[in-house]
């Protein structure tokens, strides 16, 4: 221990006697232990930690699969069906999501609500922060559980809200619980929880419906029972129901869908398990959570572990140009007596004290950096609320500095070490250094290998995110502002008082000075909301390939397009004509048009879509426009179809987009309120936003693993230019004498320029060439990231080679044009 203590004492001795040198290792080793330690911390909360439910492990999630892959909730009597395989699980519990109206605590607001079976936290394992959960017996009562969120903001954290009565939707709830701070269940946004059986009183017919999948099935696996025999039985079960349900027909069915989410509701359709329905399928709770982020995350997990290695060869090097130095000391140490393992301890616990200053540094930087990178993009990531520095990432980044320090610091100090003592006490020995300028060299070389990767995956990301915004959707997304608007059914049950309040809505927004059109929408483009229609094509087209076809779909008012500056190419827009009684019409994309009319003009013609009591009447075409993007930017357009709001029977939950005459959409949310309020001062009003919001949340997972990805690279970029300028600064401080002959003997400037600049660029060849042939293979790895862009994309490829070329050539040419500067005579005189 003593000498452990000595050690230490005299490296920081050392270390305070080069306040240059110290300084410069510690920043290069913080910028790569903070972004590990930082992008650590994203990894562990996702990726590695359990869900906050005891047995997290245990919980999976069940859904119903369909036509072309479809995923979408089940039914309730495939729910009971599923709590028949007692052997397969201790319970299974289901969710259903919804908004409602909240008033009674300040301001009306929108709230999401999820209507919950009784046994839902017993499935989970928790309880509520206060109160009780629901009983069995209260399966039909209308009570609330509180999300804490919710409980805080507007009720004051109120220790008496327990008993006390809020309205949703105009109907009292009274409070039972409040969940603990953190739950988040079936999503962040859900405040409320609700009886399944009081949703079910006031919706009867879904209870005995098994085309209606209205509902997310989350189920515990028995203990001792495996994935594998789960996935079996679950397969049984679905072929037992379709083979008893083989004769009913999908004609009709009506899907609400959240981007590939499961439906949020969905009309029923004509008899059982209609031909949509395929089977279940069965997931870990943890995978549904984490999503499509783990390839991502993992892969800038790897990308700052280059970014480290990076650094370490950096300070590698720099210890060896301070070995260089120190040589003298260490010999006569040698000479003294100390054997050569204790010389290694000696600088090894230098390097290791120099990780250890690193990592603090780096912690701190890695604080910073993740309420940055929280901050901008909040949404970019799941579990962003469990992403913080906790004990394990502090552990990370005390292995990670223990780890780092005897990485750069093993082989500056075998080198140093070196027996040898007589030559290393002749100063101008030849032999000296060359050992050391091989390594140095070496570490270059890997530095810009190591850079170019990171370099090249930088580069595909940036042209596959400006490729993506580049993209035209099909309509125009600027200066345009939407509101979500659901009604309170208790106040507004029919669809003529519907009808009644956006008429009065629009007419007040239209009327506005600074709005130059306003229409209304089932669904917003680019929203990831979804309406979609499934009908069996062969009634228009005989010879279609498939019995169903899905089409998206929306109602919208006559002002729809013109407000989305979306052009009609054939036929008409809506009229005030087009209203209720009237022939029902539609307007098409032209992928509904070539699928279900190729090389025909569509206009005119009529399709029929059932419903959940038969067909419905024929629909006739009165319009056809292009395909639009209306799903996500970077998915391809799907048949559409679009009908008059006007025609139809329910909008009890509409959009209002807006388009701003002055270019400022942001400054008609004031316009919006007033005019809600005016037609109803009870009503609220849910989400708020423009389209160019909706796509930075959209783009705002590439965005985010672009610029991660790309700050990275430049980092790595910035330390091999730090390697190469500081190898070739040291090469000329060692040739000194060298240098002055050459010049003395006649040699220009730019000889010797060029000189230096030849050795150099030879090694940053060599690295070039080799991160190529690095990059060919890692970039496969980008591919589900990237956009309209190959993997090995030859313009990405050459345009980061050359930059990195150009950026090793400066760093080379500014220290070689100091050696010229150098008279040879004071040089040999020196020397």
């Amino acid at each position: 221990m003593e000498t452990v203590l000595q050690d230490l004492r005299y490296a920081v001795r050392t270390l305070a006697k080069s306040p240059g040198f110290t300084l410069v290792a510690v920043l290069t080793l913080a910028l790569g232990i903070g972004a590990n330690t930082a992008i650590f911390s994203a990894v562990n909360a996702v990726l590695l930690k359990p869900l906050p439910y005891p047995g997290s492990d245990r919980l999976v999630q069940v859904m119903s699969t369909g036509f072309r892959g479809m995923r979408f909730g089940v039914s309730f009597p495939d729910l009971h069906d599923l709590r028949a395989l007692s052997q397969d699980f201790t319970g299974v519990a289901a969710v259903r999501t919804q908004r409602h109206n909240l008033t009674g605590a300040g301001d009306p607001r929108d709230v999401q609500a999820a209507a919950v079976t009784a046994n839902l936290l017993d499935v989970l394992q928790l309880r509520p922060e206060i109160g009780h959960s629901f009983a069995p017996a209260e399966e039909r009562t209308p009570l609330a559980l509180l999300s804490h969120g919710l409980w805080v903001t507007s009720f004051g954290r109120d220790p008496g809200i327990l008993g006390r009565s809020i309205s949703l939707d105009g109907r009292s709830f009274t409070v039972v619980g409040v969940m603990p701070a953190g739950f988040q269940f079936p999503n962040e946004d859900v405040q409320v929880w609700t009886p399944m059986g009081e949703f079910l009183s006031q919706n009867p017919q879904v209870e005995t419906d098994r085309g209606v999948h209205f509902l997310n099935a989350v189920a515990r696996l028995a203990q001792g029972v495996s994935m594998e025999r789960v996935v079996g039985d679950v397969k049984l079960l679905a072929a037992r129901l379709s083979a008893s349900d083989s004769g009913s027909s999908g004609a009709g069915r009506q899907l609400s869908v959240t981007g590939q989410a499961s439906p949020g509701g969905g009309a029923p359709s004509a008899g059982g398990r209609s031909i949509l329905d395929t089977g279940f399928d069965v997931t870990l709770l943890r995978d549904v959570a984490i999503g499509d982020v783990r390839r991502p995350l993992l892969i800038l997990l790897s990308a700052v572990g280059l970014v480290l290695l990076i650094a370490c060869a950096n300070a590698a090097n720099l210890l060896l140009a301070r070995a260089t130095a120190r040589r003298r000391e260490m010999a006569v140490r040698r000479a003294l007596g100390a054997g050569r393992g204790r010389l290694v301890r000696q600088l090894l616990t230098e390097s290791t004290l120099l990780a250890f200053a690193a990592s603090v540094v780096g912690v701190v930087l890695s604080t910073w950096g993740l309420d940055a990178l929280l901050a901008v993009w909040p949404h970019a990531l799941p579990r962003t609320t469990e992403i913080r520095l906790d004990g394990q990432v502090l552990a990370f980044g005390l292995g990670l500095a223990v780890l780092t320090g005897v990485a750069f610091g093993i082989l500056p100090a075998w080198r140093a070490s070196a027996p040898g003592i007589e030559q290393s006490l002749r100063e101008d020995a030849p032999g000296a250094t060359g050992g050391r300028r091989r390594l140095q060299s070496t570490l270059v070389v890997s530095e810009v290998t190591l850079a170019l990767v990171l370099l090249v995956g930088a580069g595909l990301l940036v042209r596959s995110f400006i490729r993506l915004s580049n993209v035209n959707p099909g309509f125009d997304t600027r200066d345009v502002l939407a509101a979500r608007i659901r009604l309170t059914p208790a106040r507004y049950p029919a669809g003529a008082q519907q009808k009644l309040f956006f008429d009065n809505m629009l007419g007040s927004l239209q009327a506005h000075p600074g709005v130059q059109s306003a229409s209304l929408a089932s669904t917003l483009p680019l929203s990831g909301n979804m309406f979609m229609l499934a009908f069996d094509p062969r009634t228009v087209r005989p010879d279609y390939p498939e019995p169903v076809m899905i089409l998206r779909s929306s109602d919208i008012s006559p002002d729809y397009f013109s407000t989305f500056r979306i052009p009609i190419r054939r036929g008409r827009s809506f009229t005030a004509q087009d209203r209720a009684g009237g022939p029902p019409v539609a307007v098409i994309n032209r992928a509904t048009a070539d699928q279900l009319w190729p090389g025909q003009d569509p206009i005119g013609r009529q399709l029929t879509i059932g419903g959940p009591r038969g067909p419905g009447a024929p629909i006739t075409i009165v319009g056809l426009i292009d395909n639009l993007r209306s799903a996500s930017l970077d998915a391809r357009p799907q048949p559409e179809i679009y009908r008059p709001a006007s025609q139809q029977k329910d909008l009890q939950e509409m959009w209002v987009a807006l388009r701003a005459g002055n270019g400022r959409p942001l400054h008609l949310v004031s316009a919006i309120r007033d005019a809600v309020h005016q037609a109803d001062p009870e009503q609220s009003i849910g989400e708020l936003v423009s389209l160019e919001q909706l796509i930075g949340r959209q783009t705002a997972a590439r965005r985010f693993n672009t610029t991660l990805l790309t700050i990275f690279a430049l980092l790595a970029v910035g330390l091999a230019l730090v390697g190469i300028y500081g190898v070739t600064a040291y090469a000329v401080t060692q040739r000194t004498r060298e240098l002055g002959i050459r010049m003395a003997l006649g040699a220009r400037g730019v000889d010797v320029v060029r000189l230096l600049m030849r050795e150099s660029l030879r090694r940053v060849a060599l690295g070039v060439g080799l991160g190529l042939v690095a990059a060919l293979g890692v970039t496969r790895a980008l591919s589900a990231m990237l956009f309209e862009v190959a993997p090995r994309d030859a313009v990405t490829f050459a345009a980061t080679a050359l930059l990195l070329v150009a950026v090793a050539l400066v760093a080379t040419w500014l220290p070689a044009r100091r050696a010229t500067k150098v008279d040879p005579m004071v040089a040999l005189r020196y020397e």
